[in-house]
């Protein structure tokens, strides 16, 4: 029989334990005063305006640093004209890629008995060495660095989606791995800062930009992050998205961004107390038994303002009037108390925030959904889905589980005896079509 009807089965651990509950260098700087031009509009009676100026980073673990990295794949390098000036001058080197540096997407790392010792950029963009354009390993402030190697590049010039040239700086680390080899991975190094008065209290206003885009004025996809202005920088700057509505203090206040980051201009952000009604939102938990449950936290968007962006970790918070959409969550539940489970999900509904009102949501009654490929066609858009295989071919299973509201569950923990949250591991059996196991194994998150 040239072919075997496979019929998959799941025996999910998750399922048998969950569903029981739920189924139920120099470096040259650009300077940018507080004065630079700014696209003038009557500034709100009350409102904090914060004058950005652009700040390049000096040391890989600046308490402002990203602490996110980029690595690339790349094309061949034979001919891009920067690499083989490099090429010509040292003897041991890597070329090291990042396509979304349009300007200058190969640099070359220096190496001398197979250690990063330097680390060549085309600042200027032109396929040529500059004598600014070699850069020496810069060593962190502190002990806590992950990274062995790293180096900055002075400030540079990259071009944006509408074409406007902006300054940026870029770092990029190093880290070995299979003994003499070496991995590295992309960082933007720079942010925009400003200072003004909000809620009676100085403070520090800083945004990151969207991944090498150049862009600081992204909602969705940079970074914000108020601090007082006394506080000294330290550690790690918590930050957030970036959103037209942001919380601060148990008040909501609402964000404009005026002006463009560039060599002749500078943003402007301003940030005035919100005056919409409010209302509660609230999350119910259904199983096949009666669930005690609160929201651990929540990542909200705006359902029709693309601009907000809230992340909470209040079990019923307030918001605004207005319509939102639980993009992502972990919620805390059991039988006995709210805190024997914990699950994580994506995908939310959307709901509707009323004035002086709860909206409730309805989670929970999981669904378990299994759905098998060949191996080879993994990485294939519209691959095929199949329940029988010729006997020997590989396949890729992927497991889901969604609720009654659309959410799909990524992660499912069970509360220790300690304080700690175990997570589940699922596991899949697959039966020939006369019930005897052919094959089984532990799913992995991820």
């Amino acid at each position: 029989m040239n072919r075997l009807l496979t019929t998959l089965v799941v025996l999910a651990v998750l399922a048998i334990g969950l569903y029981l509950v739920l189924l139920a260098p120099v470096k040259r700087t650009y300077t940018f005063s507080s004065t630079a031009a700014v696209t003038s509009v009557p500034e709100p009676p009350g409102a904090a305006v914060f004058d950005l100026a652009y700040r390049g980073l000096d040391t890989p673990d600046d308490p402002l640093s990203y602490r996110s990295y980029w690595g690339f794949g790349g094309p061949d390098d034979d001919k891009d004209s920067f690499v083989q000036a490099v090429k010509k001058q040292v003897n041991e080197c890597t070329p090291v890629y990042n396509g979304s540096l349009p300007k200058a997407q190969w640099a070359v790392v220096e190496l001398k008995d197979k250690k990063p010792i330097a680390f060549y950029f085309d600042v200027n963009a032109d396929g040529k060495i500059s004598d600014n354009e070699k850069f020496l390993p810069t060593a962190p402030s502190g002990s806590n660095f992950g990274y062995p190697y790293a180096f900055l590049t002075s400030d540079l010039t990259i071009r944006t989606e509408n074409q406007q040239e902006v300054p940026f700086r870029v770092m990029l680390v190093g880290s070995a791995y299979g003994g003499d080899e070496i991995s590295y991975m992309w960082s933007p190094c720079c942010v925009l800062e400003g200072q003004a008065t909000l809620a009676g209290e100085p403070m520090k206003l800083f945004l990151y930009a969207d991944g090498f885009s150049g862009s600081f004025t992204q909602f969705g996809g940079c970074a914000i992050a108020l601090v007082p202005a006394g506080q000294k920088l330290e550690g790690y700057v918590s930050r957030s998205t970036l959103s037209s509505l942001i919380l601060y203090q148990g008040a909501f206040y609402r964000l404009k961004l005026q002006g463009t980051h560039a060599k002749d201009s500078a943003v402007r952000v301003l940030v005035e107390k919100d005056t919409t009604p409010t209302g509660k939102m609230a999350l119910d938990l259904t199983g096949k038994e009666t669930l005690k449950s609160r929201l651990m936290e929540a990542r909200l968007d705006g359902a029709k303002d693309s601009t907000i962006h809230l992340y909470t970790v209040n079990a019923e918070p307030m918001l605004p009037v207005g319509r939102y959409k639980l993009s992502s969550g972990e919620v805390s539940y059991g039988i006995e108390n709210n805190d024997q489970w914990r699950a994580s999900f994506n995908e939310g509904p959307q709901f509707d925030v009323k004035a002086a009102e709860t909206s409730r949501m309805d989670l929970g009654k999981p669904v378990l959904s299994l759905k098998a490929i060949d191996e080879k066609d993994r990485y294939t858009d519209n691959a095929k889905e199949q329940s029988t295989y010729a006997k020997g071919t590989s396949i890729y299973l992927t497991l889901q589980i969604k609720g009654k509201a659309g959410e799909i569950y990524t992660e499912f923990a069970r509360k220790d005896a300690g304080s700690n949250n175990a997570p589940v591991k699922p596991s899949v059996t697959i039966c020939d079509s006369d019930g005897k196991q052919v094959a089984a194994a532990d799913m992995e998150y991820g």
